[in-house]
């Protein structure tokens, strides 16, 4: 293999690995079920976004109780974080926190979902 080739394939190598693009967060956590969540006041300290297979992008998160661990949002969590981060917060839930209950419920088709509620203390 010559040297150029070399460098086509390490150039190959480091653009497929971007397939499995992660943020930064998460590196060093095992991935946790939300459900793990459920019925529990925890804390998000960081978030972000990632593509899924359409290109709509859902959350990704952590909370400081369980720091070894990183979870995915569902549509309810996805959408606040969204509308949070659109206005501006996310500074201030990485240096505050965002403290969250998660609860589950059932729509009105009977499919259950995960309600979000933050700071529920107050």
């Amino acid at each position: 293999m010559s040297t150029n080739e070399a460098k086509t394939l390490k150039s190959l190598k480091e653009r497929a690995k971007e397939f499995d693009i992660l943020l930064p967060f998460m590196e060093g956590r095992e991935k946790g079920e939300t459900k793990e969540l459920i019925g529990t006041i925890n804390t998000i300290v960081d978030y972000g976004f990632l593509p899924n297979e359409s290109g709509e992008l859902y959350a990704a998160f952590i909370v400081k109780e369980r720091a070894n661990k990183f979870y995915f949002g569902g549509t309810v969590i996805t959408d606040r974080l969204t509308q949070l981060h659109t206005e501006g917060y996310y500074e201030a839930i990485k240096a505050e926190g965002l403290p969250v209950l998660m609860t589950e419920k059932k729509s009105k088709n009977n499919r259950t979902f995960t309600n979000v509620v933050f700071f529920p203390e107050q």
